[in-house]
């Protein structure tokens, strides 16, 4: 009886280990996949532009969810945390079993480790996406070749609803693309979008691809100029930088 009673006892301990490994495994995977999806609004437009593929409406799609999927990946993540150190389990004396838990322990308290690296790099990735943005040479002034004495219009925009670089950069992109836009400089941090274009550039064109973004624009100045020559402004060759 007492046999049967140890066998039923390193039974139910070994079924409790494998439902924690699981638990802990699953916990793991959904709050790597949550926090990815939280700053998706940020490496979406990055991985778009990539491709030379417009990000509008993707980024503002998953900016209204971003503080959901990020909470959820935190509970998640604590989740994993509290089966992996307070319920692990016991092995009722058994060396093989305990010997069997440790390194169960070991392996899934690891994976849950990388998991929050990983969680935390994601989940902060606006913070840092202007570097990346930098790197791959994205936020300068997009320019296009201007026709000689074209009537043109300077017009300047406060944008609101960006939260991070690869916002203003993936706007700027669909800008500078719009037909009679001849410059588009998009800043983050000044919250602003300059754009030179010619007059069948019409302002609510600029609000509306600005609106598909998930962003809104309010015409600040209203600037009419004349371009004189060819190309772009002497020496710049081709961009204006901040």
């Amino acid at each position: 009886m007492d046999s049967e009673q140890s066998t039923q006892s390193k039974g139910d301990s070994s079924t409790q280990g494998k439902g924690a490994n699981q638990l802990v495994g699953v916990s793991a995977f959904g709050a790597v996949a949550a926090a990815a999806l939280s700053s998706a609004c940020c490496w979406t437009p990055i991985a778009l532009l990539a491709f030379g593929a417009s990000a509008a409406g993707a980024s503002a799609f998953f900016e209204r969810w971003r503080p959901f999927f990020a909470t959820l990946s935190l509970v998640m993540l604590g989740m994993g945390f509290y089966f992996s150190y307070f319920r692990s389990g016991s092995c009722d004396g058994d060396s093989q079993c305990a010997a069997r838990r440790r390194r169960r322990l070991r392996l899934r308290r690891a994976m849950l480790w990388v998991s929050a690296v990983i969680v935390i790099g994601f989940v902060s990735f606006p913070r840092y996406a202007g570097v990346l943005m930098h790197a791959l040479g994205d936020g300068a002034e997009v320019t296009q070749t201007a026709a000689t004495d074209a009537q043109t219009r300077t017009l300047l925009f406060d944008v609101q609803g960006m939260t991070c670089r690869s916002c203003a950069a993936s706007l700027q992109s669909d800008l500078a693309s719009i037909d009679g836009v001849l410059k588009a400089k998009v800043k983050y941090g000044a919250k602003s979008a300059r754009v030179q274009a010619t007059d069948a550039v019409t302002v609510e064109r600029i609000k509306e691809a600005a609106k598909l973004h998930g962003f809104k624009a309010s015409l600040v100045m209203d600037q009419s100029s004349r371009v004189v020559s060819e190309a772009t402004i002497p020496g710049t060759g081709g961009h204006l930088h901040e």
